[in-house]
């Protein structure tokens, strides 16, 4: 069930009116969305960052405009505000009402539900309890009616007229291009968004399980690097105060060797992240548009939705490639000790031969100096 925060708009945090659908699967008011772009043409969207639009066209008017419209969450946001009413009998003055027929929208006390069941029109209808009634139930229950005479049933659809019309209607739309009959376009609109979702749950399990991958290997870079800095301090322990500078430069080669394997999964998680948001995003537009089937406004969004999941590049392999762990360094830094080791030994060297040279120096002076004697 919708929670009441659900049926708010982040940007005014009013109920939605004429409720648009964001790249990234989020809902804004119409007015709310050209407000954000008419001072910011590269707004995001206040819940994600994700842009708000991904083209723009002559006007600002058109560009919002081209979003698809959540008439689920628009019928639940009207259903929400009859159930909020005060629950007064629709036909008596001031008498308390503790039922509410699901087709007619109208509350009623005891005794005008009776006469209601009565009336050869509303026989048939479903009367319930307020108290038990929810929002998603009774957008669910409206009856789908004519476009044209909002009192009669529905039983077809007019694509080129994007209208549910009555049978009397009917007549009027015989020369348009598709006239479907409404009752077997609502089941087909039913299966399309089982077959959404069952694609949309599809890939948000391999979103789940990519990101949990990559988390796994930031756990492991985070042990690898603890384990090389502690061979990191063992090695220089071993060199003591004459390679405290080594230590310095062989742990900054070292955080800047994990910090750019950390740096690639951090972005392959966000870019990962992003694209479960907004799967999940349109898994719960479609999921509520199942749970409040039947109904005529399904279809007006079945082709948009479809073409938003379709350019959601589920079918995109998200198996990440995840990087090699690093190769441990411990042969790498006897390498260095040895080269430490070779060098402190070279200076010793040269340090002797240098002892040796002074020597040989000043026996040669002091022999030249016996013999000028």
């Amino acid at each position: 069930m919708a929670k009441q925060h659900e049926r708010e708009c982040a940007v005014c945090t009013e109920e939605f009116t004429t409720p648009k659908i964001l790249p990234c699967g989020h809902l804004l008011c119409r007015e709310c969305v050209i407000s954000c772009l008419d001072s910011n043409r590269k707004a995001g969207c206040p819940l994600c960052k994700c842009a708000i639009v991904q083209h723009f066209f002559i006007s600002l008017s058109k560009t919002v405009d081209a979003l698809p419209t959540d008439f689920v969450m628009e019928a639940l946001v009207e259903s929400a505000r009859v159930l909020s009413k005060d629950h007064l009998c629709c036909v008596c003055e001031d008498v308390r009402a503790d039922f509410i027929c699901m087709q007619c929208q109208v509350m009623l006390c005891s005794a005008c539900t009776n006469d209601h069941k009565k009336l050869s029109v509303s026989s048939s209808h479903d009367v319930e309890s307020v108290s038990t009634v929810t929002p998603e139930r009774l957008a669910a229950s409206r009856p789908a009616l004519c476009a044209d005479h909002g009192h009669r049933l529905a039983d077809t659809f007019c694509f080129y007229h994007r209208l549910a019309v009555c049978k009397s209607c009917k007549s009027e739309h015989r020369e348009c291009l598709k006239v479907s009959d409404l009752h077997n376009e609502i089941e087909t609109t039913q299966n399309s968004f089982t077959d959404l979702t069952k694609i949309l749950v599809e890939a948000e399990q391999k979103l789940e399980q990519a990101i949990g991958q990559v988390t796994s290997r930031l756990q492991e870079v985070d042990v690898s690097e603890q384990e090389d800095m502690a061979q990191v301090d063992k090695t220089c322990d071993r060199l003591q105060k004459l390679v405290e500078d080594v230590r310095k430069k062989l742990k900054d080669k070292n955080h800047t060797s994990h910090l750019k394997i950390r740096n690639s999964l951090c972005a392959v998680k966000t870019d990962l992240s992003n694209r479960l948001g907004k799967v999940t995003s349109h898994k719960q537009i479609v999921t509520r548009a199942v749970a409040v089937s039947p109904r005529p406004a399904l279809i007006h969004m079945r082709q948009p939705l479809t073409d938003r999941v379709n350019s959601l590049e589920i079918s995109s392999d998200v198996n990440v490639e995840l990087l090699m762990k690093p190769l441990s360094s411990e042969k790498h830094f006897e390498k260095v000790v040895g080269g430490v080791e070779r060098e402190l030994l070279k200076l010793e060297q040269q340090k002797t031969e240098s002892k040796k040279e002074v020597n040989s120096t000043n026996i040669r002076v002091v022999c030249e100096c016996e013999a000028n004697k």
